[in-house]
Parts: structure tokens; sequence; C-alpha cells
């Protein structure tokens, strides 16, 4: 079912980007109600709810008998991510970092933490009593039945539902192009299972999920990272050096809203990508596990529906719009589905039935588009604010780009500060952050935390951030 915006809401948007563009700047008076509805021939109500909707996510402000104010100043930003001005060569990494992820991970499930950096919904954004209902309507659906094992791909009803989303991406599939997975990290293992072997050459993000590196580490493989610039994305001459240079047997990316980066892969470099992988016939795994997760009118493009060869092996999940617990995750890996077919029976059988049935039935009700649809506003809102606390506590070298989508805010500091350091000042507080050098193929980013803005604002979340900077700034001062 196909949500449609209102017209409120694009003019709305039409404002938040001028002033997130600078060409409102903080302090302008907006048009009043009554000239604005002139100006557009549209009714003041729908102003109104414009209006409404930008004070809401804190970019303007009603004054009493003046009007509508510009409340949101966006901050200046310089390149950090990487040095565009000196040219890296391909070459193979170690993987580090292990000791460190590993003592994240285990901090993840103590109650005591405020955790400050999950790239995943917190359960207050997710439909939990409209699931409830699901589960237990699929518990009297499928009455004993629920306790058999599933097909090893999948439910095939929820398969062919997945590839009806498809659709609107301009890619026609049917059920048996799609395989159910654990969530999005079983599908690119098993994806990277399918077409390398110990030893291989692999291309994959120098900055990504430290998951993803454990992954390719636990199954012996050699990593490229290839270049994540500020203004341009992926160094796709870098990737193309690699390719003419390595016996690469695949590449690994996330191409929309990047963890831990925010950033996404442009329609012209994914179409550049898929050429790419085409004229030297190596797949491509496309991690696209936040791609609903967007801020703007439209959803972000895929490597995937670019694809006419089946190189691309397209993997997502359920786990970060809906119902991380549940697991349910899929790929649709073109050329290579026999394989990973094979691989997942071995692997673990089947999926969840319980999880997939529960899914089917909450598809099934028209909700998902709607939940989706209130999810990135929240998102959206919520990011907004975050960058502000950014602005108002933390210190001014701090630098930040705002996403355009997704949970993460990719925070930089001057380059001789430790985020190690911080991340241990932290604790003491309990808090939890996600300090940058573990997201890194090679130890970089100290300069880096990665922060999540997935938590709705409420006061212990903006004293926690205050806390945090002043942090920060004590680290600097030291410096």
């Amino acid at each position: 079912m196909k949500v449609v915006n209102f017209l409120y809401e694009d003019i709305a948007t039409h404002i938040e980007e001028e002033i997130l563009n600078g060409v409102l700047a903080f302090g302008d008076k907006l048009p009043s109600v009554r000239i604005f509805s002139k100006q557009h021939n549209v009714s003041a109500s729908t102003i109104f709810q414009a209006y409404y909707s930008l004070e809401a996510k804190g970019l303007i402000e009603a004054r009493p008998k003046s009007g509508y104010y510009v409340m949101y100043q966006p901050k200046k930003y310089t390149p950090t991510f990487t040095d565009t001005e000196v040219e890296i060569v391909p070459k193979i990494q170690e993987l580090t970092t292990d000791a460190m992820i590993s003592h994240l991970v285990d901090l993840l499930s103590a109650d005591n933490f405020l955790h400050l950096s999950t790239a995943r919904p917190d359960l207050s954004l997710l439909p939990t009593a409209t699931l409830q209902k699901s589960i237990k309507s699929a518990l009297t659906a499928l009455g004993a039945d629920i306790l058999n094992y599933d097909h090893p791909t999948g439910n095939v009803n929820l398969r062919q539902l997945i590839a009806g989303q498809q659709v609107k991406l301009g890619k026609a599939y049917t059920s048996k192009d799609i395989v159910i997975t654990a969530g999005c990290t079983e599908a690119l293992t098993l994806c990277l299972q399918a077409v390398t072997q110990k030893g291989d050459v692999v291309i994959s993000d120098s900055l990504t999920y430290y998951g993803i590196h454990q992954i390719i580490k636990n199954l012996g493989l050699k990593v490229i990272p290839v270049p994540i610039h500020t203004t341009k994305g992926l160094d796709l001459n870098f990737f193309k050096r690699s390719l003419e240079e390595f016996p690469v047997k695949a590449c690994l990316l996330t191409t929309n809203f990047n963890n831990p980066t925010g950033m996404s892969l442009s329609t012209t470099q994914k179409k550049q990508l898929v050429n790419l992988i085409s004229k030297h016939q190596i797949p491509l795994i496309e991690d696209d596990v936040y791609g609903e997760l967007y801020f703007g009118k439209h959803r972000p493009s895929t490597c995937k529906q670019f694809d006419t060869e089946g190189l691309v092996m397209y993997c997502s999940s359920f786990s970060k719009t809906l119902a991380p617990g549940y697991r349910i995750g899929y790929t649709i890996p073109g050329k290579f589905t026999e394989t990973v077919t094979r691989l997942k029976r071995i692997h673990s059988l089947g999926s969840s039935t319980l999880s997939q049935q529960a899914l089917l039935h909450f598809f099934s009700k028209g909700r998902y588009p709607y939940h989706l649809k209130k999810l990135r506003h929240t998102l959206h809102s919520n990011m907004l604010a975050y960058c502000k606390l950014i602005y108002d506590f933390f210190p001014k070298e701090t630098y930040v780009v705002p996403p355009t989508g997704g949970y993460i805010l990719w925070v930089a500091f001057p380059k001789d500060f430790d985020s190690i350091t911080l991340f241990e000042a932290a604790k003491e507080q309990l808090l939890i952050i996600a300090p940058g050098q573990i997201f890194s193929m090679n130890d970089s980013h100290k300069n880096y935390i990665r922060l999540s803005f997935s938590k709705p604002l409420t006061e212990p979340i903006e004293k926690a951030m205050q806390v945090l900077g002043n942090l920060a700034k004590v680290l600097i001062h030291k410096g």
C-alpha cells in the first residue's frame, strides 16, 4: 500500500531544505500564514500544518504577535573523513581492534549504562502492541505447524511479498529469487561464502560496521579497504585500480547510509560501480539494511536495480525498521541463488517459522508503509535535535555532517583527539559511545565517535549529551 505525501509535507520539506542550505538563516522571519497561503494558492490551514511540523523539529519557533522565525543554524563543515589531497595506493590490510569490539559488545547487554551509540531502533519507536497481536495470530493460524521447520529459503508468501517490494525500485522478482536469513548478517555471510574461499581478496568500505570486519576475518579473507571521501563518496578510481591490480574475488559495500559515516553513494556512482563489476565479472554484495530509513521524499536507489547480469547480491533485513529480535533478513543473490540456498540449508536449515508468520500477518494488514513513514519522520526530528545538542554542548572544534537517513552521527574531533580516552571517561559516567577506530580497517579514525539518534530526546538524554560534551572539552583542553 502506497503512502501519499500531503501538500503541507512538501511545503515543509522545501522550507527545511532552505534552512539547512543556509538560504534561510538563523533569526530570519518566515512569511505570515496569510501571505504564504496567498503566494502559493493554498489554504491557511495547510501553511499552519507545515509550520507546525517544522516547529516540532526545532527548525522554527512561533513568537506571540510576531510570527514564525528560523531557529536552526547549520554548522559549517570541513572535510575530515579522508585527506583527499593525498593519493592512497590500494593494498591489502590486516584487520585489528578485535579486543575493543568484544569489550563494546559485552557492554551492550549491561542495563546500568545509557547507550548512546546503538545503530538500531529504540523499542519506543516500534509498533510493539501490533506485533504482539501478529504473534498471537500466527500461533492461532498455524497451530501445531508452528513447531515445524519452514522451507530452507523461507516462507514462500513472505518471499513473494519481499519480491513485490522490489517492484518500486524497478525490478521484478519472484519468490524463487529470494532467500530468507537470520538477519542481514547471515545474508552477508552466506553471500561471501558463496563467492570466496579462504585466502581470497575482497574489497570493502574503509569504514564499515565492525561486524563486517569480523565476518571477513573469520572467513579467512584478505581485504582491500576502499576510501570514503566527504564530498565525493566512495573513491571509484581507487576501486577501479584495485580491480585491475589485485585478484579480487568479491566486493562488499554499504551503498545507503553507511554505518558509521551515514553517507550514501549517488545514483551515478551506483551505476558506475555496477559497470565496473560487470566489466571484471566480480560479484558485489550490497548491504542495504538502512535503505528504507531515508529522510527525503524518495527512497535512494540501489546497485541491484541496475544489475542486468545477476552479479549484485542484495542483502537487507527488517531488524533496523520493524523487529530486531525477529532476526528476519533476506538476500537476492542473483546468479548465485542456488549456491546461497545450499549454504543456508547446510548452516541453519531455515529461519524462524513463528517470526516469518508474524511478519506476514503484520504486512497483510497494510501497516508497514505507515509505520515506516512515522519512523522516518521521528528519526529525522531526532537527528536535527541531536545535532543541535552537539552544537550547544560539544567543543567548538567538533564536526558532524547531518545524514539524510539511518540512525547514525559520525562525530569528528581534532586529529590528535583520542576517542578511546573519551570512551573510558564516558563509561565512568555510565554512558556508552563507540570509538571511531573499531569501524576502520586499519585502526585509524581515532578522533571520531559514533553516536546514535535512535532514542527519543528526553531530559536524561539531553543531560547525557551535555556530560559527554563536557568530557570532550576537558580532553581537548588537556591536549
